[in-house]
């Protein structure tokens, strides 16, 4: 968003769109007048001021933090605009203004970084007050306010060079990912009122950046807000009510064409789900496919997106019996593993169930493991060797190494499928190896990651 405050308003709304922002960012242009007294700078920063309230107040607070950049040359401090003794002027200028602002950064969970150009300092022509005191009616240095803007919200002045971009840099860097802690309120708490928050670390040469306040807010299930699962996906918020544990991998049809196939399961195997969808993004960006379940009550859930070969973002959201929303994303790549002339799928991993396998994406008391992926192509009788490895990283040693059984499912495809004792491994991530080897020595191996809780 871009947004010029207190009379410009919002230029461009909320967008991903990177000309759109600079189109907006273009169109502002400093109204700064050459002969602003201390008296028009106060009442400057108190219109400013009101106008940022207003528009924080109208950032509902979500799941996720909102970053504002304030680019300002000046900022009066509090004053009031009178000398001692007389009544206030029409400027003044009180704490509380600068206050206000606070605590509706707080409530909409507002990180402020505050953009300075380099070269202003204080004004020579601004009147000052006399060594007896007269006409004493506080500071008319532009910096203090920013100082005083910055202090209250617990936010960052940085230099703004014309030449230069590397506060940008930092802030878009410092901004890229963040620490959520959620905090529980004690019984009878009182929402929506604003409460001192201190954030510190142990670790040496770390800076912590926090909000100075925070606002218990009511939480989407308290509000009775649903939201359907096409506007979870399109969403940039997060949505931990619900969790999921989501896995992406690649089929190939009889004609040769690619899909991503889609497995979708609650944390809590208890739990039932109302609704499922998935988005498969490109890396500019751009949504590749969509799929939505029909029938959210399968267990596992399993779906498909068709996709050229390359890597995605594959981004999930569902929402349960309860209302309860949950959104898992993961990077996944669509590709076969070439052999010689043979073409793998992805390795999988399930259990028996009911006289066929299903998938799964985590275990924690079953004694064996299938581990199972499609070979394409190739001439029948083709001379190879197909095995089974179990190691604890990539290229590591293979704890366990077992030989696989090949069954022919179609004309196109065969599948190389086994049985792995997985109920002695302790609790641990290892590495599953699907490993083809051709008589001419040339070898190919898809892997998968083993995920073993504690009972």
């Amino acid at each position: 968003m871009v947004a010029a405050l207190p009379f410009g308003g919002v230029v461009t709304n909320f967008t991903s769109d990177i000309e759109r922002v600079r189109l907006a960012a273009g169109r502002v242009t400093g109204q700064a007048s050459r002969t602003e007294s201390g008296s028009d700078l106060a009442c400057r920063t108190r219109r400013f001021l009101e106008s940022l309230e207003g528009w924080l107040q109208q950032q509902e607070a979500g799941t996720s933090p909102v970053t504002v950049v304030l680019f300002t040359a000046g900022l009066a401090a509090p004053r009031r605009d009178a000398p001692m003794g007389l009544m206030p002027g029409m400027c003044e200028l009180e704490v509380d203004k600068f206050r206000h602002v606070a605590a509706a950064a707080g409530a909409a969970r507002a990180n402020f970084y505050v953009m300075q150009p380099a070269e202003v300092g204080v004004g020579a022509s601004l009147p000052r007050s006399t060594i007896g005191g007269v006409g004493d009616r506080g500071s008319d240095n532009p910096l203090e306010g920013i100082e005083h803007l910055t202090g209250v919200t617990g936010g960052t002045r940085l230099p703004l060079d014309a030449t230069g971009t590397a506060s940008l840099i930092r802030v878009a860097r410092e901004s890229s990912a963040y620490y959520v802690a959620e905090l529980e309120p004690v019984a009878n708490e009182v929402v929506g009122r604003n409460r001192p928050l201190a954030v510190r670390v142990n670790r040496k040469g770390v800076t912590v950046r926090a909000r100075p306040e925070i606002r218990f807010a009511e939480s989407l299930s308290t509000r009775k807000i649903r939201l359907s699962v096409p506007e979870l996906l399109g969403s940039f918020d997060a949505f931990p009510d619900l969790r999921l544990r989501i896995g992406g991998f690649t089929a190939r049809d009889a004609e040769g064409k690619l899909r991503l196939g889609i497995l979708v399961e609650a944390v809590d195997q208890t739990v039932p789900l109302e609704s499922v969808g998935a988005l498969l993004i490109g890396p500019d960006g751009q949504v590749i496919g969509r799929w939505f379940a029909r029938s959210a009550a399968d267990r596992p859930l399993l779906g498909a997106i068709a996709a050229d070969a390359g890597p995605y973002r594959l981004r999930v959201a569902a929402v349960d019996a309860a209302g309860r929303a949950g959104v898992a994303e993961e990077d996944v790549d669509v590709e076969v593993t070439r052999v010689g002339p043979l073409s793998l799928g992805s390795l999988m991993l399930g259990v028996s169930r009911e006289g066929s396998t299903a998938p799964q994406l985590e275990f924690r008391a079953e004694p064996t493991a299938i581990a199972y992926f499609d070979i394409y192509g190739g001439v029948e009788g083709l001379p190879l060797s197909v095995r089974l490895e179990i190691a604890r990283s990539v290229d590591g040693p293979a704890a366990i190494a077992q030989p696989l059984v090949l069954t022919r499912a179609d004309q196109t495809r065969v599948v190389a499928s086994g049985t792995v004792p997985i109920g002695a491994l302790p609790p641990g991530d290892y590495v599953v190896r699907g490993i083809v080897r051709l008589e001419s020595g040339e070898t190919g191996r898809v892997i998968r990651t083993l995920r073993k809780l504690p009972k």
